[in-house]
């Protein structure tokens, strides 16, 4: 990459001149540019294959770490939703309550 050159000009400012070409550009020019194409001699059948069997392999996968999970009872799920949903309505009238003191607040300040 080549570095930038700058002049010192007398007027507005200093005006920077690249040798070739602007940096932005280099570094753009740099980069890789990755193109999707098919293997000279695969047919269509043969990567759709390939997909499916990819695809299944997954599955599969999935399945297996699943059976691994310890799922909880039924009881459990029941206690945890229950105190969820309790913590949840006492926030929510915590929050309606300081909502209302601070409107009454804000009409007597107004007023």
């Amino acid at each position: 990459m080549k570095k930038l050159k700058k002049k010192k000009k007398s007027g507005a400012g200093a005006k920077r001149t690249a040798t070739a070409k602007s940096k932005a550009v280099a570094v753009a020019e740099s980069k890789p540019t990755k193109k999707r194409k098919a293997a000279p001699g695969v047919s269509l059948k043969d990567r759709t294959l390939g997909v499916v069997d990819t695809v299944s392999q997954f599955l599969r996968e999935v399945r297996a770490e699943l059976s691994k999970v310890t799922w909880p009872s039924r009881k459990d799920t029941i206690a945890s939703t229950s105190v969820v949903l309790v913590i949840v309505i006492l926030i929510a009238a915590f929050l309606g309550i300081v909502d209302l003191g601070l409107s009454k607040i804000m009409r007597l300040v107004l007023s």
